[in-house]
């Protein structure tokens, strides 16, 4: 059994059976790739109350995307195309009669209703209820099995659909398919892991650090250098300064001596 995601169906695989005349009705069986079609939803939000739906014995759990999501929505009314179509393209065989393309589409009874403008659409799926007990299951997160009242007005699902077939009435006929299993997402369900001892991994930070301590050594290396040359030119001008003072002094000695020398002439 493969469950089929509804944004990755193959509508040529989508396969329909002669009807077949189940009392009142008639019946065509449909098939995805020879095997049971079962169609997985996206996450929804549910909008029903589940407890009021079962001691009211209603049949239908309404539902509409988390956000302004139109794929799952295309997907239904591509399927309800391909079932006008292959109902036109088959009403002689299984009818015995040519049925014109307008009278199929108006009999058929689709299941997505117009979405107003800027708004979310809204889906309606039968739940299987028989004998005022729920046949589908339903699980949390954990893969749990639990109890339908746990889904509330407001929880997070996903559903798989039973697309089952055609069913013919006298009037109209729709596509017919039921809820088969649904996973609600349950607050406060979730395995919390937590860690007793810091965990962090901080290699990163510690060789940034590391090497942001290499260049403040660097820089003090430099420093102390250019301290040490700097000390060495000081001792060097001072020398040159001590130099320069004596040899002015002894040339002002050489010129006092000429002077002297002068006189005596």
């Amino acid at each position: 059994m493969s469950i089929q995601k509804h944004d990755n169906i193959n509508f040529d695989k989508v396969n329909y059976s002669k009807p077949e005349k189940q009392g009142l009705i008639y019946y065509s069986p449909m098939n995805y790739d020879n095997e049971p079609f079962y169609l997985q939803t996206p996450k929804m939000i549910c909008k029903s109350d589940t407890t009021s739906l079962m001691e009211k014995k209603k049949s239908n759990l309404e539902m509409e995307p988390l956000n302004i999501d139109f794929s799952f929505y295309d997907t239904l009314l591509s399927l309800d195309d391909k079932n006008i179509k292959e109902t036109f393209k088959n009403n002689k065989s299984w009818f015995g009669k040519d049925i014109p393309l307008e009278i199929i589409d108006n009999m058929y009874k689709r299941g997505c209703k117009p979405v107003k403008k800027e708004s979310k659409p809204a889906f309606s799926f039968k739940l299987p209820i028989s004998k005022d007990k729920l046949l589908c299951q339903i699980y949390d997160q954990k893969k749990t099995c639990i109890d339908f009242t746990k889904i509330k007005e407001g929880s997070e699902i996903i559903c798989i659909l039973h697309v089952k077939g055609l069913k013919f009435m006298k009037q109209h006929y729709y596509c017919d398919c039921y809820i088969s299993q649904i996973k609600v997402f349950l607050e406060g369900s979730k395995n919390y892991s937590i860690l007793d001892t810091y965990a962090f991994n901080d290699k990163d930070e510690e060789e940034s650090e590391l090497r942001e301590l290499e260049n403040e050594v660097m820089l003090d290396i430099r420093y102390i250098e250019s301290l040490s040359k700097n000390g060495e030119k000081e001792k060097v001008q001072i020398d040159l300064e001590r130099a320069e003072k004596e040899l002015n002094e002894k040339n002002e000695a050489i010129l006092s001596l000429r002077k002297k020398l002068e006189e005596m002439k």
